[in-house]
């Protein structure tokens, strides 16, 4: 009668503590959530009627790397020499880039394929609105720019990449 009571509770701590079977583990990871890139938009207004007052009403943007930045680009000028646009540009070039454009009237004034050119708008007559869309590039600072010929030395803000 021992060695039944004995055995059966040798039998109980075996099964109770799994014996030498390896435990399995049933829980299952959940997938990686994705995260979508965030979006942002915003609206950049060119002021003024002369080369003298002619400016962007906003001198610094911010967004974070790979966001997908939407411009709207609002030309409130009411003089028909006031013609605008939003290019932005590596820091340094934005001289490079405005000479340059000096003779692409049909590519909006600047040219879309130079290293040094980020993104840009069409060009925006007074009183009406623009929009183009971008993905913000990787953190640093960058210069946006009118490139509508003389226009570039007064009309400038930053963006800042985080």
């Amino acid at each position: 009668m021992k060695k039944i009571i004995v055995s059966t509770a040798l039998l109980y701590v075996l099964a109770s503590c799994g014996g030498n079977q390896p435990q399995q583990n049933t829980e299952t990871a959940a997938p990686a959530a994705e995260v979508a890139p965030q979006t942002m938009e915003l609206t950049i207004n060119a002021v003024g009627n002369t080369m003298a007052d002619m400016a962007y009403d906003t001198k610094e943007i911010k967004a974070k790397s790979g966001a997908k930045v939407i411009v709207n680009l609002t030309n409130q000028g009411n003089d028909p020499a006031m013609i605008h646009n939003l290019v932005i540009v590596k820091q340094g070039s934005e001289k490079d880039v405005a000479m340059e454009g000096l003779n692409l009237k049909d590519q909006s004034y600047f040219n879309a394929t130079n290293p040094n050119v980020i993104a840009g708008s069409p060009m925006a007559e007074p009183g009406k609105t623009v929009t183009f869309e971008f993905t913000a590039p990787e953190p640093g600072t960058y210069t946006y720019i009118c490139t509508y010929p003389g226009h570039w030395m007064k009309m400038q803000g930053t963006l800042i990449v985080e």
